[in-house]
C-alpha cells in the first residue's frame, strides 16, 4: 500500500510539474509576442524610411527652403535664413524631426499600408522619381534650375503634364513641410527682426499660415517641374495614383504630422537659446560667444550695432586705442558674395597644391582673409570690392584646373552597377559604363564626375563619398549611392 501511495504521489507531482511548465510556456509566449510585434513594426518603418528618403527629409526641406528667399521679406529677411538655420540645427532639428516622424508612423502603423508604400518606393518607377528629386537638390545644378524656371515662364509645359504635377504637389507633403519650417524660421528670428518689432507674434503667424501657403505651393510646382523634367508622364501618373491611394494618404498624413511635431519640439529648445542670445546682446559682450557661434557675420554686425564687436574695448593695460571708424557699406555680405561659386573637390585641391603652387598659395591667403571679419571690416568699400573680385578669379581658375579622369568618372546616370563579387574577405563591384564596358571597382577607387571615392561596397549598392572645399576652406562631405540598374 505504501508503495502504491508513493507511486501515486510521484505521478501527481509529475503532472503538476508538466501543467505548470505548459502554463508557464504559454505565459512566456504571450509575454514574448508584444516585443516581437514591436520589433516587426520598427523594422518595417526603418525599411520604409530608408527607401523613401524620410531619414533625411529635414535636410531636404531645409535645402529647398534656402532657395525660396522671398516668401515674405518682412516676416523673414533673406539675410536671416542662415541665422535661423543655425538656431534650428542648434536645437537638434534633424534628429527631433526624424524621431517624431518615426513616432508618428509607429502610432499610426498599418501593415498593409506600410507594405504597399514599401512596394512603391522599391519599384523601378518609385526609385526613378526619388532619384530625380534627390539629384535636383544638388547645388551643382543651381544655374540649370534657374535657367529652367525662367524658360518655363516663357514656354510652359503642355497642359496634361501641368495637371499631373499639380496632382502630385497637392497630395505630397513637401509644400506643408516647407511651410512648417518657414514658420519655425520666422519664430526663431522674431526677436531679432526689427521689421516685426511691436507686432503681435500670434497675429503675424496666423496671417502667414493663411496667406503664404499658396505662394509656397507655387514655388514647389516650379521645383517639381524641374525635378521631373526627364520623367515620362506615365511614370508621373503612377506616382500620383500612389499618393491618392489609401497607402499614399497614410504615408503623406503621417509625414505631415511627424514633421510638424518635430519642428515644434525644436522650437521649445530654440526659445531658450533666444533668451540667452538676447541677454548676451543686452549685456554688451564684448566677446558674445553664443552670437558668434550662431549668427552669420553680417547678422552679428547688425544685432550688436558695433563696427568691431569682437575686439575688446579694455585690456589689463587700460582702454584700447582705436582709430576713427571707417564707413562700411551695409550691402557687404562678408564673403557671402562668393557662396554661389561651386566648391572645389579635395582631390583637385591636392593636384593644385602639387602642380600649381602659386595658385594654391593665393587660395590659402584668401581663405585666411575671408575667415577674419576684422580684416574685412577694416577695408574701404573699394578695397573690399577688389578683394571679392580677386578671390572670385582665383576660385574660377582653380575650378578650371584640368585633371585627368578615368571612364568611371562619368555622370552617375551613366554608371550601372551590374554585380557584386565576394572573395575571401574582399568585396568588389562590377560597373558598366555608357560604352558597355565593364570595370571592377574596389574601395578607394575614384568614381563619378566630382572625384568621389568608393567608401564601401555593400551587397546591394556602392557608397560613394564626395569631399570638397568651399571658399572659406570648410570641408564639405556628400554621400552618393550607386544601386543595381533597373534593367538587371
Amino acid at each position: 500500500m505504501r508503495r502504491v501511495k508513493k507511486a501515486n504521489i510521484l505521478i501527481l507531482f509529475f503532472i503538476c510539474v508538466l501543467v505548470n511548465f505548459s502554463l508557464g510556456g504559454q505565459s512566456l509566449a504571450k509575454m514574448g509576442a508584444m516585443p516581437a510585434g514591436i520589433k516587426v513594426k520598427d523594422k518595417t518603418i526603418e525599411k520604409l524610411f530608408w527607401l523613401s528618403g524620410l531619414n533625411t527629409r529635414y535636410l531636404e526641406v531645409e535645402t529647398t527652403l534656402s532657395w525660396y528667399k522671398n516668401i515674405d521679406p518682412m516676416a523673414l529677411k533673406p539675410s536671416q535664413i542662415g541665422f535661423a538655420k543655425n538656431l534650428m540645427r542648434h536645437g537638434s532639428a534633424p534628429n527631433l524631426v526624424r524621431g517624431n516622424l518615426k513616432e508618428t508612423f509607429l502610432a499610426r502603423f498599418d501593415q498593409d499600408h506600410a507594405d504597399k508604400s514599401i512596394e512603391w518606393f522599391k519599384s523601378p518607377t518609385g526609385r526613378k522619381i526619388l532619384k530625380a528629386e534627390r539629384e535636383a537638390n544638388s547645388p551643382d545644378i543651381e544655374k540649370e534650375r534657374n535657367k529652367f524656371v525662367k524658360q518655363i515662364m516663357i514656354t510652359p509645359p503642355n497642359e496634361s503634364r501641368l495637371l499631373i504635377v499639380e496632382r502630385i504637389v497637392s497630395e505630397e507633403a513637401l509644400s506643408e513641410n516647407i511651410k512648417s519650417l518657414f514658420l519655425a524660421y520666422v519664430d526663431s528670428m522674431f526677436p531679432f527682426n526689427d521689421l516685426l518689432q511691436g507686432k503681435r507674434f500670434v497675429k503675424v503667424m496666423r496671417m502667414l499660415k493663411e496667406e503664404k501657403a499658396e505662394h509656397i505651393r507655387e514655388q514647389v510646382r516650379l521645383h517639381r517641374l524641374f525635378d521631373y523634367r526627364d520623367i515620362k508622364e506615365k511614370d508621373l501618373k503612377a506616382y500620383a495614383r500612389f499618393l491618392e491611394s489609401p497607402a499614399g494618404q497614410w504615408f503623406t498624413f503621417s509625414e505631415l504630422q511627424g514633421f510638424e511635431k518635430g519642428t515644434k519640439k525644436t522650437l521649445t529648445k530654440v526659445h531658450k537659446v533666444q533668451r540667452k542670445l538676447l541677454i548676451e546682446i543686452d549685456e554688451g559682450g564684448p566677446e558674445f560667444p553664443l552670437l558668434r557661434e550662431l549668427a552669420p557675420a553680417g547678422q552679428r554686425y547688425l544685432l550688436v550695432r558695433l563696427r568691431d564687436p569682437f575686439k575688446p574695448l579694455f585690456t589689463d593695460a587700460g582702454p584700447v586705442q582705436t582709430e576713427e571708424s571707417v564707413g562700411i557699406s551695409m550691402a557687404r555680405q562678408f564673403g557671402g558674395e562668393l557662396e554661389n561659386i561651386p566648391p572645389i573637390s579635395l582631390y583637385v585641391m591636392n593636384k593644385i597644391e602639387i602642380k600649381r603652387p602659386q595658385l594654391f598659395k593665393k587660395m590659402k591667403y584668401y581663405e585666411r582673409l575671408f575667415n577674419s571679419q576684422e580684416d574685412l571690416k577694416a577695408m574701404s568699400d573699394d578695397d573690399y570690392t577688389d578683394v571679392i573680385e580677386a578671390y572670385r578669379v582665383v576660385l574660377e581658375k582653380a575650378s578650371e584646373t584640368k585633371v585627368s579622369k578615368t571612364p568611371l568618372q562619368a555622370e552617375y546616370e551613366n554608371l550601372k552597377l551590374t554585380g557584386i563579387i565576394s572573395k575571401n574577405t574582399k568585396t568588389l563591384a562590377l560597373i558598366e559604363t555608357s560604352d558597355s564596358k565593364g570595370h571592377v571597382v574596389d574601395e578607394g577607387d575614384l568614381i563619378g564626375p566630382r572625384f568621389g571615392e568608393v567608401d564601401e561596397v555593400q551587397p546591394e549598392r556602392i557608397i560613394v563619398i564626395e569631399k570638397s572645399r568651399d571658399y572659406l576652406g570648410n570641408i564639405l562631405t556628400r554621400q552618393r549611392t550607386i544601386e543595381f540598374s533597373e534593367e538587371i
